[in-house]
Parts: structure tokens; sequence; C-alpha cells
């Protein structure tokens, strides 16, 4: 049994799935913009990027094309500057609510940080042996202190991205 349909409702139904698409799009991209793992997973090469020299450019002279390129570069790293500096102060403020809360939650900053920002990184494995524990523990006290952080950074919408 066929439906018939007619141009007009095929195209109201074409626009009402792009429509719905775009705002998903937009949610998706939202929550990507505020991935605290991959924000951790990126943190020594984010750390990296702005320890590297960049060429100097001449204020009074028109730019090239490669002056241009220079000058888009400049702008990434000053906006990654800005990130890693307002990172850094909410895992600071995240360290000392930790470090002053029970023994859990200062095993919890121990893994992020042993995870994420020391060098070397410690693998999950060496982290259950050095704490005695398993390491779907260690999986869970990481899955929770991202969970914290991106509160801490994001906010309320960082709240919104947990609960759905």
């Amino acid at each position: 049994m066929a439906i018939e349909l007619s141009d007009s409702t095929i195209s109201k139904i074409v626009d009402g799935l792009i429509h719905r698409s775009k705002d998903f799009s937009k949610t998706e991209s939202e929550k990507e913009l505020r991935n605290t793992k991959e924000l951790l997973k990126n943190y020594r090469l984010l750390e990296n990027h702005l320890d590297v020299d960049l060429p100097k450019i001449d204020d009074d002279t028109p730019l090239s094309r490669y002056e241009l390129s220079l000058f888009s570069l400049l702008g990434y790293r000053a906006r990654s500057k800005e990130m890693l500096v307002f990172v850094d102060e909410i895992l600071e403020r995240y360290q000392e609510i930790c470090l002053q809360g029970t023994p859990e939650q200062h095993r919890r900053w121990r893994v992020i940080q042993s995870l994420y920002l020391d060098k070397p990184a410690i693998t999950r494995t060496k982290l259950a042996e050095r704490f005695d524990c398993d390491e779907k523990t260690i999986r869970r006290d990481e899955k929770r202190a991202i969970t914290e952080l991106s509160v801490m950074i994001f906010g309320i919408d960082g709240l919104n991205d947990v609960s759905k």
C-alpha cells in the first residue's frame, strides 16, 4: 500500500529534516567544543604549541599571503594561550578541592594529573598498582574527575552535557 505525497508535502518534510539536522549538528558540535577529555588528552600538545617560536611580522609593511598565514597562526596561538591559562587556573582550583577532600578525591586528582598532565604519562594499569586498586576504579575516578572538571570549566553547560 503506497502513500502518495504531493510535491509541497515532500518539500515540507525535506525542509523539516534539514532544519532538524542543522539543530542536531549545532548541538553535537557544541558538545565537542566542551569535550573536557579531549582537552586533557591534548593538554601537552597545546603546551608545546605555545612553546614554538613564530617569526615576527613587521607592522609597517603590507602583508603578503605568507605573512597573512603567520598572522592567522598568531591568532590561533593567542586563543590557545588564553584557554590554557584558564584551564591551568581551573586545574589548580580542582587540585585544591581534591587535596582538601576525601582520600577518593585526592586519588581522583592524582589520576588526572598522572594521565594527562605529568610527563611522562602513566598508564591506568600502573596507577591501579600505585593506588592498590582495580583498574576499573581508576577509570571511574577518571570519568568522575572529568565530569567535575567539565562543570568547573563550562559551568552550567558542562552540567547539562553530563545529564544527557
